[in-house]
């Protein structure tokens, strides 16, 4: 989210900084680097970066007023990490203040010793309340990862490797075909009933999910295809399910993304303190 608004920054700083070079011929570098800390000052941190650019590109002689501009190259990066830190860490309060409400319609499940990351279950689509039945199932695991499961039970083996949602008029949206491969796509008989189970994640689903959230007024067509097909219409209930677990699916993905980037500038900030100390050490023996 912050990485978007930096190039057309970017060109509104290089902009204004051309214009300011035409009125600054006359100036030396002690003017670039002071106008830098002023930029600084005023949290206009990438305008900061080019004007202390500006030092060693037109002063390359300029050996220790170079040396001068990066010690204030520091103190922005070291600031742009703190503003970084405190915007990730404001912005991860809100979601996860957000997360018990939006997991309320859920149970989380969790083998540890068959797996590493859990998932988030809607009450409604619990597999032991659900068999015989044949529905679409979403869940998501505590990255934020949204898993497609489509259940089938029949009399009959579809052997089906797609699915396709559509609403009348003719929209449509189809899975890619997810073949059988005897582990998390299969099929088994029990009771004289055929059981299958594809799973599509979001590089196979295809756009499925987005289309069923459009179309949560409408009646939306299921279709199973494979050797033989299979349709039904899509109930409400499970509608609602695949808009809960999208809302939370967008929450655990955030949490998760905004806990990466605070480890990140933390490192960073940890990097440029070391950095600094071992600088200022360095200065100290001179």
């Amino acid at each position: 989210m912050i990485r978007q608004y930096v190039i057309p920054y970017l060109v509104v700083g290089v902009s204004g900084l051309l214009a300011a070079c035409s009125a600054m011929k006359d100036t030396g570098p002690d003017d670039y680097l002071n106008k830098a800390r002023e930029l600084v000052r005023a949290e206009e941190y990438q305008s900061a970066k080019l004007y202390i650019d500006s030092v060693r590109i037109l002063f390359p002689k300029e050996y220790d007023k170079i040396r001068e501009g990066m010690a204030i190259m520091r103190d922005v990066d070291f600031s742009e990490q703190q503003r970084t830190l405190a915007y990730c860490d404001s912005l991860l309060k809100v979601r996860q203040n957000e997360l018990p409400t939006a997991s309320k319609q859920f149970v989380f499940q969790k083998d540890p010793q068959y797996e590493s990351i859990g998932h988030y279950i809607p009450k409604t689509q619990l597999t032991e309340n659900n068999y015989g039945r044949t529905f679409l199932q979403t869940k998501v695991d505590e990255r934020g990862r949204l898993v497609l499961t489509s259940y089938y039970a029949g009399p009959k083996a579809l052997n089906h490797i797609k699915v396709r949602a559509s609403v009348k008029g003719g929209l449509f949206a189809e899975s890619v075909a997810v073949p059988q491969d005897g582990a998390l796509n299969y099929t088994f008989k029990d009771g004289g009933r055929q059981y299958e189970i594809v799973r599509f994640t979001d590089k196979t689903e295809n756009g499925l999910v987005n289309f069923i959230l459009m179309h949560l007024e409408a009646p939306v067509t299921i279709e199973l295809a494979g050797d033989l097909n299979r349709t039904y219409l899509l109930s409400s209930q499970d509608k609602q399910a695949l808009k809960a677990t999208t809302n939370l699916s967008a929450i655990l993905t955030d949490i998760n993304r905004l806990l990466n980037e605070i480890r990140l500038a933390q490192a960073k900030l940890d990097y440029l303190y070391t950095k600094q100390q071992g600088i200022a050490q360095d200065d100290s023996l001179q």
